[in-house]
């Protein structure tokens, strides 16, 4: 169907003017006004201000919807295993000789060379295994 809404042609498919008068029981006039409204050819207050709810809902659903990122959990020192670790360095540095010891990670690894060979030692504490029911 055409319609002229000023000055300017448009043409307005048949089947959404019948669909929407059956689905929404309304007049073929309002009906058009539908069409046109949502094409932008026409402004509807109410339908404005009910977009503009929307988009002030939606905004306000998303930032709801954000989580705050996690936070790793702070690990508490464990001494005995930086003591268990000091004293390996000081045995491997007496057993080569050289004193070319690298503690890599100062509660878990120790790297060193012995006779043109690099090495490394990684020390791991276990759990203890959980209670059977």
């Amino acid at each position: 169907m055409k319609y002229i809404a000023d000055g300017k042609s448009i043409n307005i498919p048949d089947e959404f003017i019948e669909k929407n008068m059956e689905n929404l029981d309304i007049s073929r006039q309002e009906a058009i006004e539908l069409y046109l409204t949502d094409v932008g050819q026409m402004v509807n207050a109410e339908q404005d201000e009910m977009t503009a709810k929307a988009k002030a809902a939606s905004t306000t659903i998303k930032n709801q919807s954000i989580k705050p990122k996690r936070k790793a959990p702070e690990r508490k020192p464990d001494m005995v295993k930086r003591a268990m670790i000091e004293h390996l360095a000081l045995a491997v540095g007496e057993f080569d000789g050289t004193g070319d010891i690298t503690v890599t990670n100062i509660e878990r690894m120790i790297a060193f060379e012995y006779m043109g060979e690099k090495y490394e030692i990684t020390l791991t504490k276990k759990r203890k295994p959980k209670e059977q029911r």
